[in-house]
C-alpha cells in the first residue's frame, strides 16, 4: 500500500480536529484502564459486561431489530448524546466475540470518546487525514485491537486433503 499525500487524502467523515497517532493510542490506553477492557473483554459472552461498564461512563449502545435496520452502515454513532447504533446482528456477533463486531463497535466508540463533533469550514486547504473523524475511528480501533493484542481477522479453518 502506498502512502497517501495530504493532497491526495479523500475525506470520508466529518472534519474535526486534527490529532495525532499517538495521542489516539493514548486516549485507547486510557479508555481501556478506566473502562476495564482487556483482551477477555472481547471473548465469546463477556461483550455484555464492556456494553454495562461503558454505561457507566456515558456511552450507550441501541441494539436495533434487524428489520428495522436501515442497512445503509453496519452501524451509526451520536457522539453529542454518546449513543452507539447497531442492528441485532451486529450485536449477537461482537457478543460472540467475532472480530469485525469488535472492530466495527470500537470504531463507533472511538468517535465518542475523540469527541468528534463536526466542524463547519471554509478553509482554502485541503483536509487532512488527521482532520477526518473516520481515519480518527479507525485508528482508535486498531490501537485498541494492538494494545489487547486481539486477532485482526477471523481465523481460517485449514482443510489437508
Amino acid at each position: 500500500m502506498t502512502p497517501e499525500t495530504d493532497a491526495d487524502y479523500c475525506m470520508r467523515g466529518h472534519r474535526v480536529p486534527a490529532l495525532e497517532p499517538a495521542v489516539i493510542r493514548d486516549v485507547a490506553y486510557r479508555v481501556c484502564k478506566i473502562i476495564g477492557i482487556n483482551k477477555a473483554s472481547f471473548k465469546n459472552g463477556k461483550a455484555e459486561k464492556v456494553v454495562s461498564r461503558l454505561e457507566h461512563h456515558g456511552i450507550h449502545l441501541d441494539v436495533i431489530e434487524d428489520d428495522e435496520w436501515i442497512d445503509a452502515t453496519r452501524a451509526t454513532v451520536d457522539p453529542s448524546k454518546g449513543m452507539i447504533y447497531v442492528p441485532n446482528k451486529l450485536y449477537t456477533d461482537l457478543c460472540r466475540g467475532k472480530v469485525e463486531a469488535v472492530r466495527i463497535f470500537l470504531h463507533e466508540m472511538g468517535h465518542i470518546v475523540l469527541g468528534h463533533r463536526p466542524l463547519l469550514h471554509f478553509a482554502e486547504e485541503q483536509a487532512t487525514k488527521l482532520e477526518d473523524s473516520e481515519w480518527q475511528a479507525d485508528y482508535f480501533a486498531d490501537a485498541v485491537i494492538d494494545l489487547l493484542k486481539l486477532p485482526k481477522s477471523e481465523a481460517q479453518i485449514e482443510f489437508k486433503f
